[in-house]
């Protein structure tokens, strides 16, 4: 039986995921910051199928909360980290950018480093996924930290990978980017080339299955991010102009 890991399951893309992993009948570990959500999960789903475990990925001890919930399920061989928080800053309020970077960038490095270590130095094999963004393409000035943190996830992610050579372990990694999908994050904004969270979670599961080392899930987003890269960077930043009258918006 499968053994999978989504960290930040509470709601969202992180919620729908872990779901469809459970019809799959896999053995599903969901973590988050909201008990009484992980709790509606476990009762929800067949018995001894969900394993919750509150914890969040800003605090230092996270790595031990996901090493105590690798302990209880027995082991595990996909750990999805959905955990992300994104916010628009034109402003430039520190605690924003910073809270950002506590949860997308070091969040992230503590449970990618337990669960790198913990596969390679038994010889297990095992497969990391994240959630990024398209917003990692190019440089966004209305949320620097939320661009910024979800280009780092990418390319730490590569960094594993190629260490996963050095090392001689036997792990795949998957950087899910999706466009704005319908969760609470986007909640009664209006938002362009929306896709609904069933479909953008059946989607990442399909990718992480493939094991495809890169996924944007919607085709239009993809489209539009091969024209982003083509865009020369001094006309990127000029195009910054655009933005000045909708300023006060983000």
């Amino acid at each position: 039986m499968k053994k999978v890991i989504v960290i930040g399951a509470t709601s969202g893309i992180g919620r729908e995921v872990a779901g469809i992993y459970i019809r799959q009948g896999c053995r599903v570990g969901v973590t988050g910051r909201r008990g009484q959500l992980l709790d509606e999960m476990v009762r929800e789903s067949p018995e001894g199928m969900v394993f919750p475990k509150v914890f969040d990925v800003s605090d230092d001890s996270a790595a031990d909360s996901l090493s105590e919930l690798v302990t209880e399920m027995g082991g595990v061989d996909i750990c999805l980290y959905s955990s992300g928080y994104g916010h628009t800053n034109t402003l430039l309020e520190p605690g924003l950018e910073l809270g950002q970077i506590d949860v997308n960038a070091k969040g992230f490095v503590r449970c990618a480093v337990w669960l790198f270590n913990y596969w390679a130095d038994r010889g297990l094999k095992g497969q990391l996924a994240v959630i990024s963004s398209v917003a990692s393409i190019l440089p966004l000035g209305v949320c620097p930290s939320y661009s910024a943190t979800k280009r780092f996830e990418a390319f730490y992610t590569q960094a594993l990978r190629q260490l996963a050579v050095i090392r001689g372990a036997d792990i795949k990694f998957t950087v899910i980017k999706p466009g704005f999908v319908d969760t609470d994050f986007i909640h009664g904004r209006h938002f362009p080339m929306t896709i609904r969270r069933e479909k953008a979670a059946a989607r990442i599961v399909r990718a992480i299955g493939r094991r495809k080392k890169s996924a944007v899930i919607d085709g239009r987003w993809a489209a539009l991010g091969v024209l982003m890269r083509m865009i020369p960077s001094p006309l990127w930043y000029w195009g910054g102009r655009f933005f000045r009258p909708y300023r006060d918006m983000f």
